[in-house]
């Protein structure tokens, strides 16, 4: 009993993956799209997977085991056993105070009932060789899901000097704001001082930049700099520290 209810589990999980993640096919024109695809299918997974793989099947086997105990008619047992599934996958989403879950784990419930009596039904009729093609058919079914979304994206665009310095002064609220949007210097006069505020790329490797944020300043023979250095690559930030004292005036 236990390894047909792993498998009425495997077919439901993957059911209700390529449920959710069906509408998205439309994807595809976009060189994110297939990671976008694969990132809410492993959502889906994440919630699935434990959801119908213990609490499935313990229900179902408990239902089962208790309807065996009762000698209850077969034909009733279907229907009863049936109901119950529903019912307690709808449970399981007022456990977790979500209707979503509620509307999803009836579903799931009633495709976990229907692929066990499908199971029980046909296994014992099909031969090894065409068992094996039916445990593997929905990993070829989404394997050429995320095939066709592939072939269908634009390639992937490279990730200039532009790029890196528009992402880095993006933000808004910090001390970047007071520094050019590309490469280059701006020369203020602030306070009597004759300043300079510098951004800077330097191009390491496998499109990441050394971005420096440099202010520099005099007043007669007063002088200084201050530097600001982080490490940028596609849709990340880090801070890589800094040098120098900060200025005398206010900024």
């Amino acid at each position: 009993m236990l390894v047909r209810k792993i498998s009425a589990a495997y077919f439901t999980t993957w059911t209700i993956v390529i449920w959710f993640t069906f509408p998205f096919l439309t994807m595809g024109g976009t060189w994110q799209a297939t990671g976008n695809f694969l990132s809410l299918a492993y959502v889906v997974a994440i919630y699935a997977v434990p959801s119908i793989f213990l609490y499935g099947i313990f229900i179902s086997s408990l239902l089962e085991i208790s309807a065996r105990k009762l000698s209850v008619d077969s034909t009733v047992e279907w229907v009863v056993s049936g109901l119950f599934h529903v019912i307690l996958g709808f449970f399981f989403g007022f456990i977790l105070q979500s209707f979503l879950f509620s509307i999803v784990g009836g579903t799931a419930a009633l495709l976990f009932f229907g692929f066990d009596r499908i199971i029980i039904t046909f296994l014992p009729l099909l031969k090894q060789r065409v068992r094996v093609v039916l445990m593997i058919a929905p990993l070829l079914l989404f394997g050429i899901a995320v095939s066709s979304i592939y072939i269908s994206s634009t390639p992937k665009p490279p990730f200039t000097v532009m790029d890196a310095v528009e992402f880095a002064t993006s933000g808004n609220g910090t001390l970047i704001d007071l520094f050019p949007k590309q490469e280059g210097v701006i020369k203020l006069k602030i306070e009597g001082y004759e300043v300079e505020r510098e951004t800077k790329v330097i191009d390491t490797t496998n499109e990441q930049y050394l971005i420096y944020f440099i202010e520099r300043w005099r007043k007669r023979e007063e002088s200084g700099e201050h530097r600001m250095i982080y490490k940028v690559t596609r849709g990340t930030m880090d801070a890589k520290g800094g040098d120098g004292t900060d200025p005398p005036y206010q900024r």
